[in-house]
């Protein structure tokens, strides 16, 4: 069995056509075009985007040697836009990254946290609708609401459907009690039915439409209910258990390690649905927002655009006291501050760019002082874990 799953991070689209017995047979990588039309804003172009997701799915699928069964997504989610009814796009996508009200907060008495499962953050969908609500309020009152990844599995089956994990970064979920928050639409202005249908990860939302069946992707394709791109990833390393953390590093450094329950979960972290649905753990996470761009900005600067820029960043760092290894050691330094606050990990999965560098697993051991494991699968780790959702779903 062969199928396709998409990790739709915030800078890159990674893809992995996955099969069963053979594994990755192939993966694709492309960076994602943002656009800045003011100071502070972040958006992407609908239609660019759009093309770009569906050439990387029709590419995947040729390397199958038979009918592509499954598409789902791994997403790092919380990027809005507003549609029609039939899911035509009516505004850009705004972006996480996106800062336009980064003064603005949601009131404390909404207790975000609580609620959704993650705290308040002066960007994400929450923000956006309140752009909306003061810039398009009869816009708002009447369009479909979705972020990036809903949207595209609106378009490839007609079902506008959201996985419970990026339920969270959608704001708008109760996520203890299952259920849309009624409080947070009424302020907004706007109605269930303007909002995604909430569903558990591995949900199959629809097949394929007939207009989008070419070559290995056929009517009978599934297009399937993925999750956050982090605890995707983590599936795909098997982190299941308490005392097991993924570290995933992309544009954010994220810790990602299961909890039995909810509550066990620390207040300031990130609360993702996991595997509880199935009597599993739930998932935490905890952040390093932006140390990749950081990581970028520096090695871009040291040596430039060049293709082997990595590898000579690795190599600088490896010969001991440089600036490569400075960079490396404060962000390590800066990673660690917030792991010593989790008592009992005794084993960190690596996935990402820095997993393909040795020097990043050398001063990761030397410092944290625990088994330092690699993905194999390094920066296509998420993706995988999306083809897997894709790939268990019953026939």
């Amino acid at each position: 069995m062969t199928s396709i799953g998409l990790d739709l991070g915030t800078g890159a689209v990674k893809g992995v056509c996955w099969n069963q017995e053979k594994g990755v047979l192939k993966k694709i990588s492309e960076r994602v075009s943002f656009s800045y039309p003011a100071p502070g804003r972040v958006e992407l172009d609908v239609e660019v985007y759009k093309q770009q997701i569906f050439r990387i799915i029709n590419d995947l699928a040729e390397a199958s040697q038979e009918e592509i069964f499954a598409i789902s997504f791994a997403a790092a989610s919380g990027n809005t836009l507003l549609c029609n009814a039939d899911g035509d796009p009516l505004t850009p996508i705004i972006s996480w990254l996106d800062k336009r009200l980064e003064d603005w907060l949601p009131p404390e008495e909404w207790q975000v946290r609580k609620t959704t499962g993650w705290p308040r953050i002066p960007t994400f969908p929450l923000m956006h609708l309140e752009y909306f609500r003061r810039e398009k309020g009869e816009l708002l009152k009447k369009a479909q609401i979705a972020m990036n990844n809903d949207w595209i599995t609106w378009l490839l089956c007609g079902k506008h459907q959201l996985d419970r994990s990026n339920a969270a970064p959608f704001y708008l979920w109760n996520q203890e009690q299952e259920r849309y928050e009624n409080g947070y639409l009424d302020y907004y202005g706007i109605t269930r039915e303007q909002l995604p249908e909430i569903v558990p990860t591995g949900t199959v939302a629809g097949t394929l439409k007939k207009e989008l069946c070419r070559g290995n992707l056929t009517a009978d394709t599934r297009i399937v209910a993925g999750s956050f791109d982090h605890p995707a990833g983590a599936r795909a390393v098997k982190v299941f258990e308490p005392g097991e953390m993924l570290l995933s590093c992309g544009t954010s450094w994220v810790g990602f390690y299961p909890c039995r329950k909810r509550e066990d979960i620390p207040f300031n972290e990130l609360c993702d649905t996991y595997q509880s649905a199935a009597g599993g753990c739930w998932g935490a996470m905890f952040s390093i927002p932006e140390v990749g761009v950081e990581i970028e900005r520096f090695i871009c600067d040291r040596f430039g655009n060049c293709s082997d820029r990595y590898e000579k960043f690795n190599a600088e760092a490896l010969k001991g006291d440089s600036p490569s290894r400075e960079v490396m050691c404060s962000v390590i330094d800066r990673f660690k501050t917030r792991f010593d606050e989790h008592f009992g990990i005794r084993r960190v999965v690596i996935s990402g760019g820095p997993s393909e560098g040795r020097a990043w697993i050398e001063l990761l051991r030397e410092k944290l002082g625990i088994q330092i494991d690699v993905a194999p699968w390094h920066s296509y780790t998420g993706a995988v874990g999306a083809a897997q959702i894709a790939g268990a779903v019953v026939k």
